[in-house]
C-alpha cells in the first residue's frame, strides 16, 4: 500500500507542478504585454520590463497556487480514473479515505511550497521589481507614489511620498497635547533616518501658545520613537506582499499606538489561508474524480478546475471587501472560502464511503 500511496502523491504533485508551469507561462505573457506602454519611458527597456515581470511572478504564482493545485490534481487523478487505475486500487482494498490521505499528504507538501514562496521568495522579489521599475522610469526609487498617515506616540505624521524605507518626502507632523489640542505643527520637504531617529531637513515649526502663534524655521529637527524603517515597509508596500513576520511586527506597532489593524490582520490571515486552501482544493478533487469527472475528458476536467478556481477567487475577494466594509473578523473573511471548500471535500468523501 505504501507504494500506491507514493504513486498517488507523485501523480498529484506532478499534475500540480505541470499546472503551475502552465500558469507561469501564461502570467509571463500577459504581464509582459501590460508593460508594452511603458517600454521606452526613461531607461525602461524591453529587457528591463522582462526582468520586472519575472521578479513579480513569485507573488502572482503564490496567489494562484490553490487553483493550480486543483487543476493539476483533477488532471492527475482524472487520468488515473480514466485508465481504470483508481478502480483497480479500490478493488485491491484501498479505501477512499486512504486515497484522500495520500492526496492530502501531497497537498501538505504543496502547501509548504506555497508558504516558502510567500514568505521568502515573493517579498524580496516584489521589492526588487518595484525598485527596478521606478529607477528605470523615474530615475529614483519610489516605493509608493501616494502618501500615508502614521502615528508615533503623540505625533501624527502625514507623508506625501515614501522615497524609500529610510527617506520620506513632503511631511507634516502634528503634535497634540493631553487635551487633544495642537501644540505644534512641523512641515518639511524631506526626512531621513539616521542613528535611530528621523531627521527633518529645514523644517518650519508653527507653535500654538497662550500668547499666540509663533512660526520659526529650524536647521533640523529630529524625533525617535516606535516608527522604525522596518515597520515603514508595511506602510509603503502592499500588505499582501509582506511576509507574516513583518505583518505581525506592524500589527503590534499599530496596536501600541491605538490605530486600526483590520487591513493588516486581513492580509495576515490571507497569508495563512493560502497554504490551507491548497490542501482543501486537493481534498475536493477526490469526490469530484470519483463522481462525474471520472468519465470526463481532459478538457472538461481543466474547465471544471478553472471554474471552481475562479469561483473560489471571486468569493475570497468578495468576502474581503464585505469584511472591510461591515467590520467582520479578519480571520472569518480570509478563511471562510477555504473552510467551505474543505467542508465540501469532506462531505463528498463521507458520501463516497457510504
Amino acid at each position: 500500500m505504501k507504494r500506491l500511496d507514493r504513486y498517488l502523491m507523485a501523480t498529484v504533485l506532478g499534475g500540480a507542478l505541470l499546472a503551475l508551469a502552465i500558469i507561469i507561462a501564461l502570467l509571463l505573457v500577459f504581464e509582459y504585454m501590460e508593460e508594452f506602454d511603458d517600454i521606452g519611458r526613461g531607461n525602461y527597456t524591453a529587457l528591463g520590463a522582462l526582468t520586472y515581470v519575472l521578479l513579480k511572478l513569485p507573488h502572482r504564482l503564490y496567489q494562484g497556487y490553490p487553483m493550480a493545485a486543483l487543476i493539476g490534481s483533477l488532471m492527475g487523478l482524472g487520468a488515473l480514473a480514466a485508465n481504470s487505475e483508481l478502480p483497480a486500487m479500490r478493488a485491491a482494498g484501498m479505501s477512499v479515505a486512504r486515497i484522500a490521505r495520500a492526496v492530502v499528504a501531497a497537498g501538505l507538501l504543496l502547501g509548504l511550497g506555497a508558504l516558502a514562496i510567500g514568505e521568502w521568495l515573493a517579498p524580496p522579489a516584489e521589492r526588487m521589481a518595484q525598485e527596478l521599475r521606478s529607477i528605470a522610469i523615474h530615475d529614483r526609487v519610489t516605493v509608493r507614489d501616494r502618501g500615508f498617515w502614521a502615528r508615533d506616540g503623540d505625533l501624527f505624521i502625514e507623508v506625501r511620498r515614501a522615497v524609500s524605507q529610510e527617506q520620506l518626502a513632503g511631511l507634516r507632523i502634528f503634535q497634540l497635547g493631553e487635551d487633544g489640542r495642537p501644540l505644534r505643527i512641523l512641515t518639511a520637504e524631506s526626512a531621513h533616518h539616521a542613528d535611530g531617529a528621523w531627521v527633518l531637513t529645514e523644517p518650519v515649526m508653527t507653535e500654538f501658545g497662550d500668547d499666540g502663534v509663533r512660526v520659526e524655521r529650524l536647521p533640523r529637527w529630529s524625533w525617535s520613537g516606535t516608527l522604525e524603517p522596518r515597520l515603514l515597509e508595511a506602510v509603503v508596500v502592499d500588505p499582501d506582499t509582506l511576509p507574516i513576520r513583518d505583518l505581525l511586527g506592524y500589527i503590534g506597532y499599530l496596536r501600541r499606538n491605538g490605530l486600526e489593524t483590520e487591513h493588516y490582520r486581513l492580509a495576515l490571515w490571507s497569508k495563512v489561508a493560502t497554504p490551507l486552501a491548497t490542501v482543501a482544493m486537493l481534498l475536493l478533487t477526490v469526490p469530484l474524480v470519483f463522481g462525474g469527472v471520472r468519465s470526463s475528458g481532459a478538457g472538461q476536467r481543466i474547465f471544471l478546475g478553472v471554474l471552481i478556481g475562479f469561483a473560489f477567487i471571486l468569493l475570497n475577494r468578495l468576502l474581503i471587501r464585505v469584511g472591510l466594509v461591515y467590520g467582520l473578523p479578519p480571520a472569518l473573511s480570509a478563511l471562510l472560502p477555504t473552510l467551505l471548500v474543505l467542508s465540501g471535500g469532506i462531505y463528498g468523501i463521507v458520501r463516497l464511503r457510504r
